[in-house]
């Protein structure tokens, strides 16, 4: 069945043992639990048991898109994280807009699952042909801004070509309201996501603009 809508698959990051695949996100699933809200409530929902806190690292963190990402439908390009959150140590979602939700399509992927707890300090690298996690000590103490700049500069692109969410220098020290920020302004800033992202020791996600399309129908 040609994936209408839906890039099909499910990007799993495994920061404890630095592994990354993919993982079929079936029709089934996307008919029952719809767009990033809906997928990330699942996986914390099948996941994350009551007794995992924020901080634990099997917490979830859910950078996931909606079915009209990457479509030509206005406002559709954010996306949404879903975690158990660090200031009330409950289940949330908050959304930011930017160009990640097409450009991760454009990659091939609906969301990205982060699992487990970083060693070092490293920001994620997605593109067509792959997917690395990189050494990110230089881009410590920055702030979103800065680090966006820093990774256009490193990676050679900009604007819709690659989109950045990151977390400053409140979410590298755990501030419990941290955000996370990206394509320079835009804030998912419920329930302290940032702060889970620092947790887990993730500076930021760079996703190149990917070209492998969406089907509308």
């Amino acid at each position: 069945m040609t994936d209408y809508a839906y890039a099909g698959e499910i990007l799993r990051v495994d920061l404890s043992s630095g592994k990354t695949w993919g993982e079929k996100f079936d029709v089934a699933d996307r008919r029952k639990w719809v767009g990033g809200a809906g997928l990330g409530a699942k996986i914390l929902w099948e996941e994350v048991p009551p007794e995992v806190s924020w901080d634990h690292p099997e917490n979830r963190l859910v950078l996931a898109t909606g079915p009209l990402a990457g479509l030509p439908v206005w406002g559709t390009g954010g996306l949404t994280v879903v975690t158990r959150g660090a200031m009330t140590n409950g289940a949330t979602n908050t959304q930011a807009n930017g160009f990640f939700g097409a450009n991760i399509k454009y990659c091939g992927y609906d969301a990205i699952v982060f699992q487990g707890e970083s060693p070092d300090w490293v920001y994620l690298h997605i593109r067509d042909d792959g997917v690395e996690l990189r050494d990110a000590s230089e881009l410590l103490g920055q702030d979103t801004w800065e680090t966006q700049q820093s990774l256009e500069k490193t990676l050679n692109l900009s604007g819709h070509n690659l989109s950045v969410y990151s977390i400053g220098p409140a979410g590298e020290n755990l501030v419990r309201f941290a955000a996370i920020q990206g394509d320079y302004g835009h804030v998912a800033s419920k329930n302290g996501c940032g702060t889970v992202m620092g947790k887990k020791k993730v500076k930021a996600v760079a996703i190149e603009r990917g070209t492998k399309g969406v089907a509308a129908a």
